[in-house]
């Protein structure tokens, strides 16, 4: 059994902030690469949609609380060219973990746990 959890989400990118949001993202994930717990970070972006998805693999929830901790700056920067549309979790955070709650205007967090 893995402690490993994914967590895809889905951003709207705000009209007209297209070239912000994506510098954002990249230093985001620079800084993450450099600094962060997560085992992988990718984000994808669909410019004609105006849409990205974004995927962090983490060890286990103090990775995610960590992240969150370190990365803050980072996090509110690229939410300020975005809303988040969809936010999953597959894996088995540790009780009292609310993703949904974490600068997401995603009212809903679908956990899936991995057996």
């Amino acid at each position: 059994m893995t402690d490993q959890i994914l967590l895809p989400n889905v951003m709207k990118i705000t009209e007209g902030h297209l070239d912000a949001f994506r510098e954002a993202v990249g230093t985001a994930i620079d800084f993450v690469e450099a600094n962060g717990p997560q085992l992988m970070v990718r984000t994808f972006v669909d410019e004609q949609a105006m849409r990205a998805v974004n995927f962090q693999l983490y060890r286990n929830s103090d990775d995610i609380l960590r992240h969150w901790a370190l990365s803050d700056p980072y996090i509110k920067d690229v939410s300020a060219h975005c809303t988040v549309e969809a936010f999953e979790v597959y894996g088995d955070p540790a009780s009292g973990y609310a993703p949904a709650s974490r600068n997401s205007s995603a009212t809903d967090a679908v956990s899936w746990s991995c057996r």
